[in-house]
């Protein structure tokens, strides 16, 4: 079991740091594979967690950013995000609170991940945050300065729990 974890971990971990992830993937990248990178297990607690892991989003676009080398959102590296990392409270119960505290951190870091032209996939998680992730990703979607750049993604799971019966 613990091979298997491990093997599993190598095909999806590129590394431990995006550093080192960014450096293993290079070869990879070489015969065409593209990447989103990711940072594992965030999730915000408290306001000092979100502003913690807003900074290594922002260190990690410009890491990605200068790895890309200019190549673009379609043959250059992207990341993912989890919104639930920018903000201890992300629930449709804090619906007024998101918008005006995650949205201007989110626009950010679009702003960062466009200014490097690399993609920026914004993980919807939950199925109960669904909603909230798509309101936040159509105010991004009308923002002035992101008009035109096609680098804004967004990654849905279709779990079985999750998804509508139909008979």
């Amino acid at each position: 079991m613990d091979m298997a974890m491990r093997l599993m971990g190598e095909q999806f971990v590129t590394g431990e740091t995006i550093a080192e992830a960014l450096a293993n993937a290079r070869k990879l990248e070489d015969k065409g594979f593209r990447y989103s990178y990711d940072m594992l297990g965030e999730a915000a607690l408290t306001a000092a967690d979100a502003q913690a892991y807003m900074v290594s989003y922002q260190q990690a676009i410009h890491a990605i950013g200068k790895a890309s080398n200019g190549r673009g959102i379609y043959e250059g590296p992207g990341i993912s995000i989890k919104l639930s990392a920018l903000h201890p409270r992300y629930s449709r119960a804090q619906y007024d609170r998101v918008m005006e505290e995650l949205y201007p951190r989110l626009k950010s870091l679009t702003l960062l991940a466009r200014q490097y032209d690399i993609g920026i996939n914004i993980d919807a998680e939950e199925a109960d945050r669904l909603e909230i992730s798509l309101d936040l990703l159509e105010k991004l979607c009308f923002e002035p300065e992101l008009a035109g750049w096609n680098g804004i993604g967004f990654v849905i799971r279709g779990l079985p729990e999750t998804l509508p019966v139909r008979h």
